[in-house]
């Protein structure tokens, strides 16, 4: 009783102090244009300490939710009345809601007070909000219930001293991928932690319903990364609607910065505030907040294997990608749109919700520092999102637990049963709002919240279908009963002009039956001409069942029945209970109820002439024709149906344009067919007028423009008629005056300008000047570009493109400067035109427009087109006019997308020896470009298009560039000055001019391998200026160094060339382990490619200290599993390269050399390693040997060297057995012991005994598994068989020590087989006294497989005894056909005997007895065949006496 006491004071205290929001009140607002938009911006701007945006205004027609203090709710309403802003009221009150949950979460907490045995597993039930500790305490019980799941840490703790929690779940392993959560970015946003804590569970909890979500991925997660503002909404001084963090702002009485503003990347570059009272505030430096620093430590430290961060938040239902600071899209936006996709139909198709995906600044807004933006840019996190949890506004950032309805669809029998089960049995619990009908019929389900997760359990045990349908029942029937007037309350009247009556019903909101029936009466009162009252009769209680006739009079007029029921046709066939408590019952019988009654017996007094039936029912949204009693159509079912699809806005308006396009051009061609001049102008004019809109896309203006050009084509031609039948001009120019606007007016005038220059062409200098200069009248930038480009494609031909010294180039008649003059102004004006559209409209628009800039931008660069195309441009006049002009107007402009544009344009435009000659003006020009450009984009181009041209040139026979150009000096200083000019230039731009330079120099100087070497050092030089020790592989930075060091690696196709770079390998180690180990891979591959041998020990060392990723474990290494195929692979590529460690035939001591040097390397790989990398350097060091033998006549010492080779390769096969193998050193022993023994020395026969010993021991001290055991005891003996080394002293012991061993075989066949196998030794072996023959034992033999037989009988399977005494049988036989006179007829026929009289009968017909039968009627039918087809040779033994039936 105490602690319920404390708690009421507690509870009564947090009532009493914390911040409250009685008669706060939620508006969502739809601003429906610009103006009123800028309205909502100015008040988000400039009232922000009285107007909450939940959501920040972003475009039109998209709604915003403003919290509006009770105060200012009238003021706030006048404003959107003022600006004509739709508006209504999402939460009528927001106290209500807090309070809601606040006596929620109450009634939880005095559970838990009562009693603990009643109380849940854990602390958190996710049916009301909990605060921090509450949740610290549920981690805490989840991992002591699961510790081989689950474990937490603290990572750091926040401003105020809470803790940061993370919680990592694994079943442990190496080399797994990861994802990262967090939650709680934002204090208010409850539900954040809440969702982040149920992902916790449901991966701990339900590990067996889905273990490979667990046992392939590590999951790290932090449920509440803003410890300090979370506790502050829950606190008893706090404030529910907290968003920031709690650290006090220096210079300021604000408290807390925006944790997701805070991230650097991009940071402070939109999007954010820098004043400390703003929501949104970025903490005046990135990673200024120690919460920020510890999430981004924390992501840092296992970035490596992370693939994907999920940030969680509220609300809007969104499913968000990077980039927030740009409208541009990552370069994987393709996955990470097809992810988000996946994860979104998933949840779809589960709950209903509808989540809108795409990149935050696409969708929403500019938003920069953001926590999902850095783990992309920052981390390398090649998967990242941010998770705009539900809801859409209705609650905001109160998101209760609801009653839902669930829509189900049981996809089989089983399942369907279950349903019905629950809608006979569980009906107190589960509200069926339609029931279970058939197997893929949707069901409606109302559920309680404390059922739901059962009933989902229940759901997905049997496989069901099911989505949320209504996620809230009580908002709905709350939002209804606003709508619920009061009985013949007064009302709000409709609107209606004077004289209009007013009736009880305004249907702007729900109505009893005495105001419906009242209004009847009115509406009857008012038109008794129109409108006749009568009652069908009373319902059961007494009520009045009226019929409306609504008629003018007169007789054989159609009719419509509307009625807003247990009939006689098919009654009770099916959809319909007998039960009286459902809420199907049919009654019992058809028509027995008395409602039922008077409607259709209303219906059959005017059947005769009724046509159409309406019955108005809801929900559900459908329009549905009978039958209800059976899946049959009627006869007349396709007259009842239809539909339309409306046209998109833009198509629609373009279509509009389109067609008075086409009448005015129709009517302009009859009147010019008619010479009726004067008013085809007016129909020209007034086509042209259609040109003045401001509502079509780029895309859309452009189809009318050329649609409305195509026409002006006709006028143009006739115009040229009249010219040339003696117009005057001026009567012309006067006629196009009458246009009444200035764009049809100019269009005109371009057209009459350009016929006249067609018909006189001594005049074309001024009319030019003059169609220029007027085309300023036009300032409206895409109106503007469009009537320029016109100009400039009418006029293309026409321009006088004649040298300066040319006799026809009068002073009327022009000459090419004055056509340079003219397109240069054209371009010059165009470009202004072109440049304004980035600052017309709201900043929040600047992602739109600049798309339609980039739609544009092919009309502005055309102006260069039409310079580059005319001929009398020479070189030196380009340099001297054309290009200053061009990049005076370039870089005056100071638009970063215009001046990257037209660089770019510049270079593909114009002519390569143009280029070659103004090189250095246009790489200054460059250096003065906006910070934005993309300076690198633009170099990489120009270095592109001369190198080519520098290949065309060899390919020619000439020099790649002229001699008096030093073309490669040029771009390595001004690349050197941009990088200077340019400090904020990102490093791996620079590094892709580099990349850009190697090009060059591959191409245009391919013998100057020097060149490469100084691009190396340049890059060297950046890297420390920017004082970048280590580069980050999947950074941008990493992936240009690493592009940067495969060009030579691919250009020169050998390593051998690459060690005279002296460069290459200092870049090589600024690479990460990443970073080096892909080069050494590209390296390898290369190398193996092209076949590439390193024939000396200095280039060994080189070669491989390039390769040491893949060879030994380096110091910046993270040793986390790797993928064992992958790993795999690439030992087996460094196997396969020691294969080109090949010093020349003549020098075999280098080859030593060589060996002994990669050995030190590889051997320091360890034990994962060598046994992939130590084989092949056996094997070559064997070959080795050999070729010594083969050379010994040249070569006094090869008896020794042999010997340092064979011990070399001892210590190798050593360092294996130290690294706990033992297979492959046993194999590689007896290998040694054959090579030794075919190179015949001194000392070979003790060297092979060595190894072959070494094998024995290998195979009794470190061999145990049967199977292995018997594997490795066959090879032994196969080896023992080849070697001829042996003296009997040694050979023998071998022998018997191998039939030791086969005896002592664990599993019986195993034995039997060994022993067969052993018994080939005695036979075919041989020994230095026996100089090569075959040791012919066949005593020996016969004992050995008389051993065998023994234990095949001892085997108790008759079926395996059976199989291995035909084994038997075939070896004897083999033995008495090779001549040994130990083995008789007699011993095969009593083998034969065992297996047909003693073992066959007992098997089971079986395929294992089929198999047994067929193996030994195959052997007895080679003997029948030996027996009765004796050979005439005296050594065959005869086969007489073999019983076979």
């Amino acid at each position: 009783m105490r602690a319920l006491f404390f708690f009421f004071l507690a509870t009564i205290s947090a009532i009493a102090a914390q911040k409250h929001y009685d008669g706060y009140q939620v508006f969502e607002v739809n601003a429906k244009d610009k103006v009123s938009l800028e309205v909502l911006t100015k008040l988000q701007n400039e009232r922000s300490d009285v107007y909450d945006f939940w959501t920040e205004p972003r475009n039109a027609n998209r709604p915003i939710d403003i919290m509006v203090p009770p105060a200012f709710i009238k003021k706030f309403v006048d404003l959107m009345q003022a600006f004509d802003i739709d508006y209504k009221v999402k939460i009528a009150d927001v106290e209500r809601i807090i309070e809601a949950n606040r006596k929620e979460r109450e009634s939880v907490l005095r559970n838990k007070l009562r009693s603990r045995s009643g109380a849940p597993r854990y602390s958190l039930n996710w049916e009301s909000y909990s605060d921090l500790p509450v949740i610290e305490e549920f981690l805490t019980e989840l991992a002591a219930l699961y510790p081989n799941l689950m474990t937490t840490s603290v990572v750091g703790q926040s401003y105020e001293g809470n803790n940061m929690n993370l919680v990592k779940i694994s079943t442990g392993g190496s080399g797994k991928k990861a994802i990262f959560i967090d939650g709680g970015f934002h204090a208010r946003e409850w539900i954040s932690p809440s969702f982040v804590t149920w992902v916790i569970r449901e991966l701990v909890e339900n590990y067996a319903a889905h273990p490979q979500y667990v046992d392939n991925i590590d999951w790290y997660i932090m449920p509440v990364v803003n410890p300090d503002g979370y506790r502050y909404t829950f606190a008893a001084n706090g404030d529910r609607l907290w968003r920031k963090n709690r650290r006090p702002n220096d210079g300021s009485a604000c408290i807390g910065t925006d944790m997701n503003r805070n991230f650097d990347f991009h940071w402070d570059e939109g999007g954010s505030s820098d004043l400390p009272c703003a929501e949104t505030y970025n903490g005046g430096a990135a990673f200024s907040e120690i919460e920020s620093r510890i999430i981004r430590d924390t992501i840092l430290g296992i970035a490596n294997q992370t693939m994907v961060y999920l940030t969680v938040h509220s609300y809007g239902q969104y499913w968000l990608t990077p980039w927030g600071y740009t409208a541009d899209l990552p370069a994987n936006y393709d996955q990470l749109y097809d992810l988000a996709v996946r994860a979104v139909d998933k949840l779809t198709a589960v709950y209903g919700t509808q989540y809108t995906i795409g990149s935050s600044t696409n969708v929403l807004y500019v938003n920069t520092g953001p926590s999902d933006d850095w783990a992309m840019g920052g981390a390398g996190i090649p998967y990242a999102y941010t998770l705009e949890l539900r809801d859409t506004g209705k609650y905001g950032f109160e998101l209760p637990a609801e009653y839902q309805v669930y829509q189900v669809k049981a996809k089989d029998r089983v399942s369907f049963d279950v349903l019905v089960k629950l809608y006979n049995e569980r009906s107190d619990v589960y509200d069926f709002w339609t029931e279970p009908r058939y197997v893929d019929f949707t069901t409606d389900v109302m559920i309680p919240p404390a059922f739901t997760k059962t009933f989902v359990d229940v759901l997905e045990s049997f496989n069901m279908e099911y989505h949320i349908k209504i996620d809230d029942v009580q908002q709905e029937i709350e939002l209804s009963r606003l709508d619920i007037a009061p009985p013949l309350a007064p009302k709000k009247a409709l609107q209606r002009s004077p004289g209009t009556p007013r009736y009880s019903l305004d249907w702007t909101s729900y109505s009893d039956l005495p105001a419906i029936y009242e209004f009847v009466n009115e509406i009857a009162a008012t038109y008794p001409n129109l409108v006749t009252v009568t009652s069908t009769g009373l319902s059961y209680l007494g009520n009045d069942m009226p019929i409306l006739k609504i008629s003018t009079g007169g007789s054989g007029k159609n009719a419509i029945f509307a009625e807003g029921g247990n009939f006689d046709y098919y009654w009770n066939t099916g959809g319909s209970t007998s039960i009286e408590c459902g809420e199907t019952y049919h009654g019992g019988a058809a028509f027995s109820q008395v409602e039922a009654r008077n409607v259709r017996d209303a219906m059959l007094s005017v059947a005769n002439q009724t046509k159409v039936y309406f019955s108005f029912h809801s929900y559900g949204q459908y329009w549905l024709t009978p039958w209800g009693y059976t899946s049959a159509l009627p006869d007349d079912y396709q007259d009842l149906s239809g539909s339309m699809s409306p046209l998109e806005d833009q198509d629609k308006l373009l279509d509009e344009a389109l067609s008075v396009v086409k009448v005015q051009a129709l009517q302009m061609k009859r009147c010019l067919d008619k010479r009726k001049l004067m008013d085809a102008l007016k129909h020209a004019s007034t086509m042209l007028g259609e040109l003045r809109t401001s509502l079509l896309s780029p895309k859309s203006y452009y189809e009318l423009y050329m649609a409305i050009c195509d026409e002006l084509q006709h006028l143009e031609m006739y115009l040229l008629d009249e010219f040339q039948n003696g117009r005057k001009v001026a009567d012309l120019y006067e006629l196009v005056q009458y246009a009444g606007n200035i764009i049809p007016r100019l269009y005109l005038l371009v057209t009459v300008g350009v016929v006249y220059i067609k018909t006189n062409e001594q005049s074309r200098r001024d009319i030019l000047r003059d169609l220029v200069e007027m085309c300023r009248g036009v300032q409206h930038p895409l109106r503007g570009l469009f009537l320029r480009n016109y100009l400039l494609q009418c006029t293309r031909n026409l321009l006088p493109d004649l040298a300066e010294n040319d006799p026809l180039a009068t002073e009327s008649y022009g000459n090419v400067r004055d056509a340079v003059d003219f397109i240069q102004l054209n371009f010059s004006e165009m470009n202004k035109l072109w440049v304004r559209m980035a600052y017309q409209g709201h900043s929040r628009d600047k992602e739109r427009r600049e798309r339609e800039r980039q739609e544009l931008r092919l009309l502005v660069g055309t102006n260069l087109v039409r310079l580059a195309q005319l001929d009398s441009v020479d070189v030196e006049l380009y340099k001297k006019v054309v290009l200053p002009g061009i990049l005076e107007q370039v870089v005056s402009c100071r638009d970063a997308l215009a001046q990257e544009y037209l660089m770019e344009c510049i270079i593909q435009v114009f002519p390569d020896e143009v280029h070659l000659d103004t090189l250095h003006t246009y790489l200054k020009a460059c250096a003065e470009l906006h910070t934005d450009v993309k300076v690198h984009v633009i170099l990489v181009a120009l270095v592109e298009r001369l190198a080519a041209y520098g290949q065309r040139q060899q390919a020619l026979g000439q020099p790649p560039i002229p001699p008096h150009i030093p073309l490669f000096d040029i771009f390595s200083d001004q690349i050197g000055n941009i990088a200077q000019a340019r400090p904020e230039m990102p490093s791996e731009n620079l590094v892709s001019l580099q990349v850009s330079l190697i090009s060059l120099a591959f191409r245009c100087y391919p013998e100057k391998i020097n060149l490469v070497d100084k691009v190396l050092e340049s890059t060297l030089v950046a890297l420390d200026k920017i004082a970048v020790e280590k580069v980050d592989f999947d950074s941008a930075l990493g992936k240009e160094l690493n592009r940067l060091l495969r060009m030579p690696i691919s250009h020169y196709n050998s390593l051998v060339t690459l060690l005279q770079l002296p460069h290459f390998g200092q870049v090589l180690q600024r690479l990460d382990f990443n970073g080096r180990k892909s080069v050494a891979l590209h390296l390898v591959n290369n190398a193996l490619d092209n076949e590439t041998y390193i024939t000396t020990q200095e280039h060994v060392d080189a070669v491989l200290n390039m390769l040491a990723p893949l060879i030994c474990d380096q110091p910046d290494q993270v040793l986390t599993g790797q993928d064992a195929e992958d790993f795999a692979e690439e030992q087996n590529l460094m196997a396969r390269m020691i294969h080109l460690l090949a010093a020349e035939d003549t020098d075999l001591d280098q080859q030593y050399r060589m060996l002994t040097s990669a050995r030190k390397q590889f051997g320091a790989g360890g034990a994962r390693r060598i046994p992939f990398t130590l084989p092949p350097l056996i094997y070559e060091a064997f070959k080795l040997a050999r070729k010594y033998f083969d050379v010994r006549q040249e070569d006094e010492l090869w008896e020794k060297k042999c010997e340092k080779i064979f011990t070399f390769c001892h210590q190798c096969i050593a360092a294996l057995v130290k690294a706990e193998l033992a297979e492959l050193p046993l194999r590689l022993f007896l290998q040694g012991a054959l090579a030794a023994s075919q190179i015949i020395f001194g000392t070979h026969e003790t060297l092979a005994y060595e190894f072959i010993s070494q094998a024995f021991t290998l195979y009794e001290e470190e061999i145990s598994d049967s199977k292995a055991q018997f594997a490795a005891l066959t090879l032994m003996a196969a080896s023992l068989e080849k070697l001829d080394c042996f003296s009997e002293e040694n050979s023998a012991p071998v022998r018997s020590k191998c039939a030791l061993l086969a005896s002592a075989l664990l599993r019986k066949p195993d034995q039997c087989r060994a022993l067969i196998l052993v018994s080939n030794l005695f036979w075919s072996s041989t020994t230095k006294e026996l100089e090569g023959k075959p040791m012919r034992d066949g005593k020996k033999v016969l004992e050995c497989l008389r051993k065998a037989g023994k234990v095949a009988t001892e085997c108790l399977d008759p079926g395996v005894q059976a199989q291995l005494i035909v084994e038997l049988v075939n070896v004897y036989v083999h033995f008495f056909h090779q001549g040994n006179q130990h083995i008789t007829v007699t011993h095969i026929n009593e083998l034969i005997s065992k297996v047909r009289q003693d073992l066959l009968p007992q098997l089971e017909n079986s395929d294992e007895k089929e198999l047994i039968e067929r193996h030994l009627g195959a052997s007895c039918e080679m003997l029948r065949h030996r027996r009765d087809n004796p050979s005439t040779t005296s050594d065959t033994p005869s086969y007489q006496g073999i019983i076979l039936d």
